[in-house]
């Protein structure tokens, strides 16, 4: 179940900001569907200005890839949509996955999230360390040791298996698992 997620920016203006004011509004970007829909709700915040330039002065969970002081990405909000029904581990893993490609206009989001799902592994945070505790799941869900007789699979150096497993084929991030 979805929790504390949601994507926030608070907008102000440059022109307020110049003037020493950081007049503004912590904006829910879940309520819009749209980039025009969100940057016409701005312009009625800030409707005391002609022209008002937006000032995205802080964010909450929005991959940085996403956003900047004075932009907003056109994918941010196929980032919003695609996250609504995530829980909160995975929506952690993909802003960590974000953070490791290249967006811009042209990137296609649905093949971004394709992509995702292929590479993310999950999320570990086991007493043995994420490297291990993924081996362990790794090697059970593979079968690896089915051919060996039982008394002989306690012999097996799981830590040295998720070394070789971390070297080429995988990588962890904050125990999150991404294929390479």
């Amino acid at each position: 179940m979805k929790t504390s997620q949601t994507p926030q920016i608070y907008v102000g203006t440059y022109a307020k900001y110049n003037q020493c004011s950081i007049f503004g509004e912590w904006i829910d970007l879940e309520i819009y569907d749209t980039k025009d829909s969100f940057f016409e709700y701005c312009k009625e915040l800030h409707c005391d200005e002609d022209d008002a330039e937006f000032m995205f002065q802080d964010y909450e969970n929005i991959p940085e890839k996403l956003i900047s002081e004075c932009s907003v990405s056109d994918k941010l909000f196929d980032y919003i949509e695609a996250i609504k029904d995530m829980e909160d581990e995975t929506i952690e893993a993909l802003g960590l996955f974000i953070g490791d490609k290249d967006i811009n206009k042209d990137t296609d989001f649905e093949e971004l999230m394709q992509e995702f799902s292929d590479e993310y592994q999950g999320y570990y945070d086991g007493s043995e360390g994420t490297e291990v505790e993924f081996a362990y799941k790794y090697i059970e869900e593979q079968g690896i040791l089915n051919e060996i007789p039982e008394h002989l699979q306690y012999y097996f150096d799981y830590k040295a298996y998720a070394n070789d497993l971390f070297i080429n084929d995988f990588v962890e991030h904050g125990g999150h698992v991404f294929r390479r």
